[in-house]
């Protein structure tokens, strides 16, 4: 991969405009959660939960169906743009899942009187999880960079195969999971588990507020997505420097064996709730989500950040190291 390939100004300036609207889209959504959605009669406030909560699942899932297109597309003509967009598209994809998971357990406190229930529905969101997470340990045991692109996009084809379960899981088991979409059967199922019929005023302000929610998770994990494409860009840029480099100094690897990605490690704040008050796991709820995305955030800054350091230093390394042989 040369620089030209790395440096795109039309996706420099797609990822402005999808970060702009991102930040102003989820800020129109926290306002809209919590001055125009109803109060929901049976839990309360903290039903807000499930506008994020939703939201971030459904991102999950179409940017794991992203990676199963770049996947496809990979198989049929193999390029680097593809895998890219497969790598890119499954980490953004654990992301909201991590996301979707966390808020979901802080919501079922409250709702079910526990934290966690190996329900069919929760267990194949784990397995989702597990099956995604070991996608990045199948990249890490190929070293063939072809082999590897290869691989990687047939797990990821056949990976979507769990969404597709665990999307059906409450329509075909019994699961105190509440059925989100579907028909009257599947809105009277989940009637039964506690979810609110979406019908009259108030509940049509629900719609209106889940609509905006999955909109600005939307466009979030669309800026999201170009800025880890970019990310994968200058990665795979650094590699073929180093690559350079070690061939152009010989016997003097020891350079560039040092130069490597620095991936900034933090902690999670840990939440504090009162069980007692259903508000304190709204907040805890938001609080914990908030604290993934912005992690993730910082993390893929950082990341940026110490790739394009590695280029600048390994280019003076091949810079140097020809600017010798000259002379």
């Amino acid at each position: 991969m040369n620089q030209a390939a790395v440096s795109s100004p039309r996706l420099d300036k797609w990822i402005r405009i999808l970060n702009v609207a991102a930040v102003v889209a989820v800020f129109a959504t926290i306002f809209v959660i919590f001055f125009y959605a109803p109060v929901e009669r049976t839990m309360g406030n903290v039903q807000r939960l499930f506008y994020f909560h939703v939201g971030s699942a459904w991102v999950g899932a179409v940017a794991f169906l992203v990676a199963l297109i770049g996947g496809v597309l990979y198989l049929r003509r193999p390029s680097r743009k593809y895998d890219a967009m497969a790598v890119a598209a499954i980490e953004i994809g654990l992301v909201f899942l991590s996301m979707a998971i966390v808020g979901g357990s802080v919501w079922g406190k409250p709702a079910w009187n526990t934290w966690w229930i190996w329900s069919p529905r929760l267990t194949l969101v784990t397995v989702a999880w597990l099956t995604y997470a070991a996608y990045f340990m199948l990249r890490g045991a190929i070293e063939d960079e072809e082999k590897r692109g290869r691989y990687a996009a047939v797990y990821a084809i056949i990976s979507f195969a769990v969404i597709i379960l665990t999307y059906i899981s409450i329509r075909i088991f019994r699961d105190i999971h509440p059925v989100v979409f579907g028909g009257t059967t599947e809105a009277a199922a989940g009637a039964q588990e506690g979810l609110q019929e979406f019908a009259g005023v108030e509940s049509l302000r629900m719609v209106l507020s889940l609509n905006v929610a999955v909109i600005a998770f939307t466009v979030l994990g669309a800026a999201w997505l170009l800025v880890r494409i970019r990310l994968q860009y200058l990665m795979d840029y650094s590699n073929s420097l180093k690559a350079r480099a070690a061939s152009q100094l010989g016997g003097r690897p020891a350079l560039v064996s040092g130069l490597g990605l620095i991936v900034a490690q933090m902690q999670m704040p840990a939440g504090m709730g009162n069980p007692d008050h259903f508000n304190n796991y709204l907040v805890l709820g938001y609080v914990v989500m908030s604290s993934i995305a912005l992690f993730y955030v910082l993390t893929l800054a950082f990341r940026q950040r110490n790739v394009e350091k590695d280029i600048s230093l390994l280019q003076q390394v091949i810079d140097a190291e020809r600017s010798t042989r000259r002379s």
